[in-house]
């Protein structure tokens, strides 16, 4: 594989998991036209593992690929001068007219081959290949993805491809409904691309699971853990803040600058929260929950109480920090309704039934694949545990490294 400084900027997007995810990963297309050659160049460019162009014969085309009805997979041919050259009204940067092998006269390039060798210039890092069919409409699809998860294609460093990912490119549906089927039958993800002219769709068919994204926090500080295990909306408070924030007299009567400027901004947050609700009709909830800043205006009045409970906000740091984090007193800790709605689509009853025939073995063979039973088993742990939480999550075990006073940092920890 190349070197990281060659993938930095894509690596700053989706991170070094990313980045080996796409690079042992194996991309067919079906279909070799102009929209699918240009969805293709997307992939191997940034470092695809591997690619297959598969297309049906074209009039004066040795159809090469098929072997006693058998898909023969070959691997990118050497780049011609001839496929350089491109018609005046060529809409496909990557299929130049039909050409002559330079080595062979007597045999001439499929459009498979001819998209396959030029997309493979584009990163030496890509193995290509390409596969020629009499038609893409009387392939078996299902022999043909068997065959390509048994054996699948090398990629340059010499290892073979864990994933696939199939593209069919501007095909009719006597082609893409049995190839959806077989993606589907094989949990295999299939995206249809079609595109007229500047419009397009693409679309996602075939997966019977869906899989979530793998999260990565953010470099940049910032915008990292932006609601932090303070919970400060949550209530009562955990009794490890409520100790803590007991043993820091009232701000207003503190005389020491030094002692007053090394105050954590949490116990500031605490104290504005109490002035606030008796600035303000303070009834709290039925259930004894005090009142939060809630409307536009309410949140506006809470910061202005933080900034003048400060002696000198320019010069005190923690203070400027409890106005930027001022949100955390009224940010929701609780899951969103949409991880809920994924929650609840994992089904305990089927889970526990595909558990016990595989024996638990999530790394072995099971009736789904592994990773979708172990996404399983982890949503409904977590379903258990928000039941039980009034639906808080786990901790995460970090906290703002905002404390001015090792006393502070050490009796939050």
């Amino acid at each position: 594989m190349a070197t990281t400084d060659k993938y930095d900027r894509q690596l700053r997007l989706w991170g070094a998991n990313g980045q080996r995810a796409l690079g042992s990963t194996c991309v067919v297309l079906v279909g070799s036209s102009a929209c699918g050659t240009e969805t293709l160049k997307n992939l191997v460019l940034p470092g695809v593992g591997s690619f297959l162009v598969l297309d049906d014969d074209e009039g004066g085309v040795d159809c090469s690929g098929a072997v006693n009805g058998a898909i023969k997979v070959e691997s990118a041919p050497k780049l011609d001068e001839s496929l350089l050259k491109f018609g005046a009204s060529s809409s496909n940067f990557f299929l130049s007219p039909i050409s002559k092998h330079a080595e062979d006269d007597a045999h001439q390039l499929s459009s498979a081959a001819r998209s396959c060798a030029l997309l493979s210039e584009l990163n030496p890092d890509v193995s290509g290949y390409h596969s020629t069919v009499a038609s893409l409409e009387s392939v078996d699809y299902s022999s043909f993805l068997s065959s390509l998860m048994a054996s699948p294609p090398k990629t340059s460093d010499g290892g073979a491809a864990s994933k696939i990912l199939v593209i069919a490119a501007d095909q009719p549906s006597t082609v893409t409904l049995p190839l959806s089927h077989a993606c589907y039958t094989k949990s295999i993800p299939l995206l249809c691309v079609r595109s007229y002219g500047l419009l397009g769709y693409v679309s996602q068919v075939g997966l019977n699971t869906d899989d979530i994204v793998r999260f990565r926090s953010s470099p940049l500080p910032s915008l990292a853990h932006r609601i932090p295990d303070l919970r400060l909306s949550q209530w009562p408070l955990f009794e490890g803040l409520t100790k803590v924030a007991s043993t820091v007299s009232n701000l207003d009567e503190m005389e020491d600058t030094k002692d007053h400027s090394h105050v954590p901004f949490v116990v500031i947050l605490l104290q504005a929260l109490d002035k606030w609700r008796k600035s303000v009709d303070s009834g709290g909830d039925a259930g004894g929950r005090p009142r939060y800043p809630n409307t536009f205006a309410e949140k506006g009045d809470f910061r202005k109480v933080v900034e003048c409970m400060a002696k000198n906000l320019n010069n005190e740091i923690n203070f400027e920090e409890a106005v930027r984090e001022a949100h955390l007193c009224w940010a929701d800790g609780r899951v969103s309704d949409d991880v809920k709605m994924v929650l609840d689509r994992v089904n305990e009853e089927a889970f526990l039934g595909s558990a016990v025939k595989s024996g638990m073995d999530v790394e072995g063979t099971t009736p789904l694949p592994s990773h979708v039973l172990q996404f399983q088993l982890l949503a409904l742990a977590l379903k258990r545990f928000l039941k039980d939480s009034d639906g808080y999550p786990p901790l995460e075990g970090t906290i703002p490294g905002t404390c001015r006073s090792g006393v502070f940092c050490f009796a939050l920890l």
